[in-house]
């Protein structure tokens, strides 16, 4: 589902229990994370420097949840955990080996207070 081309491009929401672990992920598609951006321009760094959302993981807000899945159906929210969206990008000489693990990298980018003990 994800795009590739000279550097992967690759996107998840992912939702996190009490335990702050990741509980519910959901890969995101290129063409998805085109429809869903703008919904996340009020939460964008100045100027709209991550327009792809791979700079940081944006929290889906309850409010956020609706037009979320006015625009992709085939997402689903459960409920007690907390949602954020994010992209890596990763070379084509690592995806690989770090697909597998890219919701780790997504970590480092949560906000301060939501990082999660693994």
């Amino acid at each position: 589902m994800n795009d590739t081309t000279h550097e992967r491009l690759t996107w998840e929401m992912t939702g996190w229990d009490a335990n702050e672990r990741p509980a519910h992920v959901t890969e995101l598609s290129r063409e998805e994370i085109l429809r869903i951006r703008d919904l996340f321009d009020r939460r964008l760094p100045p100027a709209g420097e991550d327009e792809w959302l791979t700079c940081a993981a944006y929290e889906v807000t309850p409010d956020l949840q609706h037009p979320l899945l006015a625009v992709l159906p085939r997402l689903e929210f459960k409920a007690g955990l907390d949602y954020f969206v994010g992209g890596t990008v990763l070379s084509d000489q690592v995806a690989g080996g770090l697909l597998a693990t890219a919701g780790v990298a997504l970590l480092a980018l949560l906000p301060p207070g939501i990082r999660p003990r693994l």
